[in-house]
Parts: C-alpha cells; structure tokens; sequence
C-alpha cells in the first residue's frame, strides 16, 4: 500500500515537471514567434531559407528538445536556439525604392 503511494506519487510529479515545462516551451514559442512575425512584418525582405530555418526550429527542436533533453537542459537548449535563429534573422533594411546616389571621387 505504502509502495503504491509513492509510486503514484512520483507519477504525478512527473506529470506535474511534464506540465511545467510544456508550459515553458509553449511561452518560448509564442515570444519567439512574436518576434519572428513583428521582423518579417517591418521588413520588406521575401521568406526565404533564414525563415524555413526559423519554421524548422520551432516545428522540429521543440519537440527533440522537449522529448530527448528533457527537463530544464531541454527547455535552455531550445531557448538558446531561438535566440541564435532570431539573430541570424534578416535585419530591417532602408527602402531603396526612389532613391539616388551621388557618387564622388578625387
């Protein structure tokens, strides 16, 4: 009996640490997509491979993260790798359009 109630209670710590740190990658996800959407949405820059590498970030190293580092290790990992996609991410550029340039030399 008493063997049983530990068990039970291990389980649901387990399901408890499972719960908290979906929540945690859920937050990181939202924020990182945020993020992303706000850069593309300013920007006139097309959707190109820094965009599918931030898609495949979030579509495949949440759940590698999530189900393989598992715990905190996973959910620093995953974190880490959104802050390097969102960095690698194109950058707001001055529009070029009705634009000229005076080029002068000696």
């Amino acid at each position: 009996m008493k063997l049983e109630m530990i068990e039970s209670d291990k389980e649901e710590l387990l399901d408890d640490e499972f719960l908290f740190h979906s929540h945690l990658y859920s937050s990181i996800t939202v924020v990182f997509a945020m993020a992303a959407l706000s850069k593309y949405f300013t920007t006139d820059v097309q959707f190109g491979f820094r965009g599918f590498l931030s898609l495949i970030v979030v579509f495949v190293g949440e759940p590698l993260c999530h189900f393989l580092l598992r715990g905190p290790t996973g959910v620093i990992v995953f974190g880490l790798g959104c802050l390097a996609v969102y960095s690698v991410l194109p950058a707001s550029h001055l529009p070029a359009a009705r634009k000229s340039v005076l080029i002068t030399g000696r």
